[in-house]
C-alpha cells in the first residue's frame, strides 16, 4: 500500500484486494473455508458444484450446433468449483464434457477468449470488485476519496467520474441525505466487456445482492459494504490492509438493466435455495441419502449440506441471475421448468 496521497475508493479498495504483492488475494493466504476468513458455496459441500454443473449442462444443451463450446468461470479463485463443475460434467454429461472448452479467469480478465460460444458463470465476484463510495449531502452528490497516512481519513470531493452519477440514477430511485452508497463502475466495464465476446451463450452468475425494493427497506446509512476477517463481519475498512476481505453487495437493478442495454434476456433474479430446487436439489438429496449421508462417519456430510442449506444461511441470502445473449426468444426454454 503506498503511503501519502489521495485516492477513490475504488483504488483503495483494488490495492487492498489485488495488489500483486499484499493484496488480499494475491499474498497467498488461506482466505476460504475454516482457516480462512469466510465460506462460499462451493466449500460447504460438493453438492453445490454437481447441481451447478447439471444447470449448465441444461443451458449448453440448448445451443446449436455439434461444435467446442466454452465454459468460462470468472473469478476462479482456486479452482475448487470449476473441477466439481467439470468432474460433474464428465461424469453425469459426457456428451457436454467433451465439447467443453474450460477456461477459468481471475480478476481483469486476462485471459478471457475473444469469441465466446457458450456459457460464463461465476460465484461471488462481482461482490468483491472495487466500488466508488458515495454520500448524499444537502449541496449534491460527494465521492468519499480515501487520504492515506496515521490514521488512513476519508475525504469528500467532487465525483471523480461521470458515470457515478448515470448508476446511482439508474440503481436507486430515491436517495436518503447524509447516507452513503456504492458505484461498482467495473460490473458494467464486464458485462459490456462480455457483451463485446459472447458469440451465443449465457451468463449465470451467482452473488450476494438486491433490488431497488430490498434495498429501500434497508437501514443502511454507510451502503453495503463490509469486511471480513477470522470469520468476523465489520465494517471499517481501514484496518487490517491487505489481512481482510472487503465486500459490497451487487444492485441488482443495475446489473439486470445494464443486460438489458445489451441487448441481453434476464430471466427472474432467484435466492440460490430456488435455483437448486429448480434445478433437482431434492433428487440430488435422495442420491446423497442412498449413499449413506446417515452414517456416523459422515457428519462431516452432513454438516456440509446443513450449511448449504439451512434457514437463512448461505443459499437464502445469495441470488442467481441467469441470462441469455444474442438467442432466440422463441428458441427453446432457459431450462428446467423455464430457469
Amino acid at each position: 500500500m503506498p503511503s501519502g496521497g489521495t485516492m477513490t475508493f475504488a483504488r483503495f479498495m483494488e490495492l487492498c484486494l489485488y495488489d500483486p504483492e499484499e493484496g488480499y488475494y494475491r499474498r497467498g493466504a488461506k482466505v476460504f473455508g475454516p482457516r480462512g476468513d469466510f465460506y462460499t458455496s462451493p466449500y460447504t459441500h460438493p453438492l453445490f458444484a454437481r447441481i451447478l454443473g447439471d444447470a449448465l449442462a441444461g443451458y449448453l444443451s440448448r445451443l446449436d450446433g455439434d461444435g467446442p463450446l466454452d465454459l468460462v468461470e470468472l473469478g476462479a479463485g482456486e479452482g475448487i468449483l470449476g473441477k466439481g463443475v467439470l468432474d460433474r460434467l464428465e461424469n453425469r454429461h459426457p456428451g457436454i464434457f467433451a465439447r467443453v472448452r474450460y477456461r477459468g479467469v481471475e480478476f481483469g480478465g486476462a485471459g478471457l477468449p475473444e469469441r465466446i460460444h457458450g456459457a460464463v458463470f461465476s460465484n461471488e465476484l462481482f461482490d468483491a470488485l472495487p466500488v466508488h463510495r458515495v454520500r448524499v449531502a444537502q449541496s449534491g452528490l460527494k465521492e468519499i476519496f480515501v487520504r492515506l497516512g496515521e490514521p488512513v481519513a476519508e475525504v469528500e470531493g467532487e465525483l471523480s467520474d461521470p458515470r457515478i452519477l448515470e448508476y446511482m440514477r439508474l440503481g436507486f430511485p430515491r436517495w436518503r441525505e447524509g447516507c452513503a452508497y456504492e458505484a461498482n463502475l467495473r460490473m458494467v466495464e464486464i458485462l459490456e466487456d462480455l457483451d463485446r465476446r459472447i458469440h451465443r451463450g449465457f451468463v449465470l452468475t451467482l452473488d450476494y445482492g438486491f433490488e431497488a425494493s430490498e434495498y429501500e427497506a434497508m437501514d443502511r446509512r454507510d451502503g453495503t459494504l463490509l469486511c471480513y476477517h477470522r470469520h468476523r463481519v465489520h465494517s471499517d475498512p481501514y484496518i487490517n490492509l491487505g489481512r481482510q476481505d472487503l465486500t459490497s453487495h451487487v444492485n441488482f437493478r443495475v446489473f439486470r438493466k445494464t443486460a438489458a442495454r445489451l441487448g441481453w434476456t434476464n430471466r427472474p433474479l432467484l435466492i440460490q435455495r430456488r435455483f437448486l430446487m429448480k434445478w433437482g436439489l431434492e433428487a440430488r438429496l435422495l442420491e446423497e441419502e442412498k449413499r449413506g449421508i446417515l452414517r456416523a462417519d459422515r457428519v462431516g456430510d452432513r454438516l456440509g449440506i446443513k450449511a448449504l442449506l439451512a434457514p437463512g444461511g448461505i443459499s437464502d441470502t445469495l441470488k442467481v441471475q441467469v441470462q441469455a445473449v444474442r438467442l432466440p426468444a422463441a428458441g427453446g426454454s432457459f431450462g428446467t421448468s423455464g430457469i
